[in-house]
């Protein structure tokens, strides 16, 4: 079977990551990239010798024999490249957030799904082996009913306040928590209810400009008065750490990414750390997993077992309430 064609849109941070993973890719062949750096498009050239470059992603999209591409641009470029992308009929993994506005990401999600094209965001730990092998163990019943779950986002240093700007990224609460928030609702299998949230001491002043914070806590309701507790730094001095915990009616699940990534299941019958679980590198391991979701999507036809349009609004949504709940001291409804 012929590899899936695909335009790469975006070589930053997260973009090289994804090269990376398209690079060791045997169902997925990379033709054409668009970045508007000639040092991305240099080091695109290096890695991927047959794909054809272009500064414009439009060029890149229309290259020839394209069927699906990948979008890694800054935040604010994700609406209109992946608008571009449905209206030529492709396939799109989009890295999160699909948009800043939640409406954007509802019509995205619908025009997607009425066109019958895959709009996968870039939940990529939904794919990394210690997130799966607790999701396994919570759904073959390991530790009974999940009760709470707390999610903690620890980086080691803020990005510049250019890129914390609020109406850039999304700051912190967005930026970095639709990833907590989407593993909550995927863990609980439902959509959060209301959100509490705090912001806690600001360490970086040159933020409070741009209207981010460092710091935030936010509680995420669920049915049944079962809650999620997301934690968000950008002041780990020792390092990211990244860790999520579930307490369920007949044990717990813990996943920490210190140093490496692994998933430990304590029971009455003691605490062990699970099989499969580990990875070296989770968010690479996470990436590569990914792309092959991407593909089976694609092959059956559905984005209905990836994390798609309509996840990623609920996950912005969920940000901005925990904005709004930090800045009014409320409760706020989601």
């Amino acid at each position: 079977m012929s590899r899936l064609k695909l335009a790469l849109i975006g070589l930053g941070r997260m973009g090289r990551v994804h090269a990376q993973a398209l690079a060791k890719s045997t169902e997925i062949e990379v033709v054409a990239i668009a970045d508007p750096s000639r040092q991305s498009i240099e080091f695109a050239e290096n890695t991927f010798q047959n794909a054809t470059t272009f500064a414009e992603f439009r060029h890149a999209m229309q290259h020839a024999g394209v069927e699906a591409c990948l979008i890694a641009s800054p935040t604010p470029l994700h609406a209109e490249m992946v608008q571009h992308a449905l209206d030529r009929q492709l396939h799109v993994l989009c890295e999160k957030p699909l948009a800043l506005e939640v409406d954007v990401a509802k019509k995205l999600a619908s025009e997607a799904e009425s066109k019958k094209l895959v709009l996968q965001i870039g939940h990529w730990r939904r794919f990394s082996p210690p997130w799966v092998a607790a999701k396994r163990l919570l759904d073959e019943g390991a530790i009974g009913d999940p009760l709470m779950i707390r999610l903690s986002q620890w980086d080691a240093n803020s990005p510049p306040a250019s890129f914390c700007d609020v109406k850039v990224s999304g700051g912190l609460a967005i930026d970095c928590g639709v990833h907590e928030y989407d593993l909550a609702e995927w863990f609980f299998g439902e959509p959060a209810q209301a959100v509490r949230a705090w912001n806690l001491p600001l360490v970086e002043k040159s933020l409070e400009a741009v209207g981010d914070v460092d710091n935030l806590c936010a509680v995420l309701e669920f049915a049944e008065s079962r809650t999620a507790i997301v934690d968000l730094s950008r002041n780990c001095r020792y390092g990211d750490d990244v860790r999520t915990e579930i307490l369920g009616s007949n044990g717990a699940i813990f996943v920490d990414l210190l140093p490496t990534g692994r998933t430990r299941l304590a029971t009455k019958d003691g605490v062990v750390e699970v099989s499969g679980s580990q990875a070296q590198d989770a968010t690479s391991a996470g990436v590569e997993n990914q792309l092959e979701a991407f593909v089976q999507a694609i092959k059956v036809g559905s984005a209905s077992t990836v994390p798609n349009g309509y996840d990623s609004a609920r996950s912005t949504n969920i940000g901005h309430a925990a904005i709004r709940a930090a800045k009014s001291g409320e409760k706020v409804v989601v």
